[in-house]
């Protein structure tokens, strides 16, 4: 099911519509790419060793 928002900004009187996804919602917590997670997990150890002179 979607949930349909519609917001009118007073400012710059623009109207802005949203739709949320309860599909998303299954998604929280979930590790979506898992080995480029891994690999942004071992270049980040990487740059925290001193470097070689």
């Amino acid at each position: 099911m979607k949930k349909i928002i519609k917001i009118r900004s007073e400012l710059f009187q623009v109207e802005s519509t949203y739709t949320i996804s309860e599909e998303l919602n299954k998604l929280k917590g979930k590790v979506l790419a898992p080995k480029k997670l891994a690999e942004a997990n071992e270049l980040l150890r990487q740059l925290k060793k001193p470097l070689p002179k």
